[in-house]
């Protein structure tokens, strides 16, 4: 089950929100949440419930002997932690990079277990430990606790990665009100449009610009760039309906995306994508390069390496994850410092360039089809300028790829939203337009993503 599904957010959401409010205790309201995350965790899946409750069990008991053994015996604790790391590694592979045992008909079945939810399901198992291990959070002696952080569907599909230290108070006592109900109706909703409005439009772009049998110069540009885009609002969308669904249900999350920039280089960019996950993995990593310049700069390859294989354990991505570890690494220690003083438009170029350059090798398999896209970027190899197929899918869908550009873009969205703010303070009147107007906005994006999903199924 997805948070895009008609199934969850006209059935599964509603009913667990109205059932959540027959008692007030947070006990009872975290019951709730496990039942529902349970069911939406394991929809047509039941094995998935059973690695639910396992490797809860397990990290409660690895973590318990952590924090015995932290302060008295650290060959202990690290041994253990290693255990976890082991153990997570394991689930990550065997159920989210399932595609890697093909060819083992005893470990293949990925066609019985989706991954949806796997690979930030094992981060948050490995970050609780680590943070038991480095003192971050108090070891959880309360595993219905820790099963409510555990199990939450919130963050189960996208992120954010949410640490346990900073969720305890909320899963021991937090209050659900009209008004965070309201608040997270709305993140949610606008999170929805993203991923089943927008996303879409860029996908049709990708699929016409990158078409192999008709390579044009335009359409190599447009189809990576909304490669990026279709990515973006994928994933920025279901972790906006994370926080959402927090929202509604007493938690208040971080964001995990921020808008894109040329602020701090590739490096900023990178922290702006999939904030919580690229931070986490550069705290656990940068420990190993303490003291020497050469160990540092080899501990960031070694942690972009890892996040990609998280990722997706597939070739491109682990050279991808190589290449963008050794330029974090020359921007830190070398030359970052120094461009970080050139005008902004300098360092928009240098941002652009190597991010398409770089980061267009996730999208192809082989070293022929990146190579034959890198080439047809600066005109060699072309069939023409532009395809039919490019123009028409820019063409029909200027209006939202108009919206999404907006949304994106803060020198246009905050002015916009200031100018809305201003206006809405003048009177009660206007204040009284202003919501009227969010609200069928807001109505309307609910609609035509019902309507969406609805032809998708009948299609």
């Amino acid at each position: 089950m997805s948070y895009s599904d008609m199934l969850f957010f006209l059935g599964l959401l509603p009913l667990s929100i109205l059932f959540s409010f027959f008692d007030r205790s947070t006990e009872y309201k975290n019951l709730i949440l496990i039942i529902t995350s349970v069911i939406f965790f394991s929809w047509a899946k039941p094995l998935a419930v059973c690695l639910i409750f396992v490797t809860v069990i397990a990290e409660y008991f690895i973590a318990i002997g952590i924090a015995k053994n932290r302060e008295t015996n650290k060959s202990t604790a690290k041994a253990l932690l290693a255990a976890d790391v082991v153990m997570n590694a394991a689930v990550l592979f065997i159920f989210a990079h399932n595609y890697l045992f093909d060819a083992i008909s005893l470990l293949s079945f990925s066609q019985a277990v989706l991954p949806i939810g796997v690979a930030y399901y094992t981060l948050r198992g490995f970050s609780y430990c680590y943070d038991v291990y480095t003192g971050r959070c108090a070891v959880e002696k309360n595993i219905f606790c820790l099963l409510t952080y555990m199990a939450s569907y919130h963050f189960m599909i996208a992120g954010p990665l949410v640490r346990y230290g900073d969720i305890e108070p909320y899963i021991r006592k937090r209050t659900m009100s009209g008004r965070e109900i309201n608040e997270g109706l709305n993140i949610f909703i606008i999170g929805l449009g993203k991923a089943v409005l927008l996303a879409p439009v860029f996908e049709s772009i990708k699929l016409a610009g990158l078409n192999s049998d008709e390579i044009t110069l335009f359409g190599s540009w447009l189809g990576i760039i909304a490669f990026f885009g279709e990515a973006y609002f994928i994933l920025a969308g279901m972790s906006d309906m994370a926080r959402g669904l927090g929202k509604m249900n007493g938690f208040d999350y971080p964001k995990n995306y921020k808008d894109p920039s040329s602020k701090g280089l590739i490096t900023g960019l990178l922290e702006s994508f999939n904030t919580t996950v690229v931070r986490f993995f550069e705290e656990v990593f940068s420990g190993l390069g303490k003291g020497k310049k050469t160990l540092a700069a080899g501990s960031i390859v070694l942690c972009f390496v890892c996040l990609m294989i998280w990722y997706e354990a597939r070739l491109n991505f682990l050279i991808v994850g190589i290449v963008i570890g050794i330029i974090v690494a020359l921007e830190r220690c070398v030359y970052g410092k120094k461009l970080e003083e050139f005008p902004g438009i300098v360092k928009l170029i240098y941002v652009f360039i190597v991010s398409v350059a770089v980061f267009g090798g996730l999208y192809f398999s082989s070293m022929y089809g990146y190579g034959k896209w890198l080439q047809s970027l600066i005109g060699i190899g072309n069939d023409y300028q532009l395809s039919v197929a490019v123009r028409d899918a820019v063409l029909n869908n200027i209006v939202l790829i108009a919206i999404a550009f907006v949304s994106v873009c803060p020198f246009i969205r905050k002015p916009l939203f200031t100018q809305v703010d201003k206006y809405s303070e003048k009177s009660a009147r206007a204040y009284g337009q202003v919501r009227i107007c969010k609200t069928v906005a807001l109505a309307a994006i609910l609609l035509l993503c019902v309507i969406t999903q609805a032809a998708s199924l009948v299609g």
